[in-house]
């Protein structure tokens, strides 16, 4: 199944929520940042019920950090879990590691990236 598919994200999305009603603090904390690698579990859980194929909506894309899971590639650096229960998860990266994944992104003219703008400004005021 692939990791970027809608079911297997819902799927994920279901599956932390199970998890978070019988957990410790410390455990709840991680799954709330969406630090859950079980991926055998998620495919499980996507193969078990039936989910929509309709694109995630934007709560579902700022739950449990969907996003990022969907945008392996925007993280300048690798996901480190700390002890706080306030912030669990951290990014430890470089400069070189940051420029990197800079590099790597889709460059946009000044007039993309404000029509762009415009764009999400008109999707967030309808909602």
């Amino acid at each position: 199944m692939q990791i970027v598919s809608p079911t297997y994200l819902r799927a994920r999305m279901d599956l932390i929520r199970e998890k978070l009603t019988a957990t410790s603090d410390m455990q709840a904390a991680l799954l709330r940042n969406g630090v859950y690698y079980d991926q055998k579990a998620i495919e499980e859980k996507a193969k078990s019920k039936q989910f929509p194929q309709t694109p995630l909506s934007f709560t579902e894309l700022c739950t449990f950090n969907t996003w990022f899971v969907l945008h392996p590639e925007k993280v300048c650096g690798i996901e480190v879990i700390t002890t706080s229960k306030e912030f669990p998860v951290t990014i430890q990266g470089d400069k070189a590691q940051i420029l990197a994944t800079i590099e790597k992104q889709e460059s946009y003219s000044i007039i993309e990236m404000e029509a762009l703008a415009l764009e999400y400004e008109l999707q967030i005021n309808q909602l």
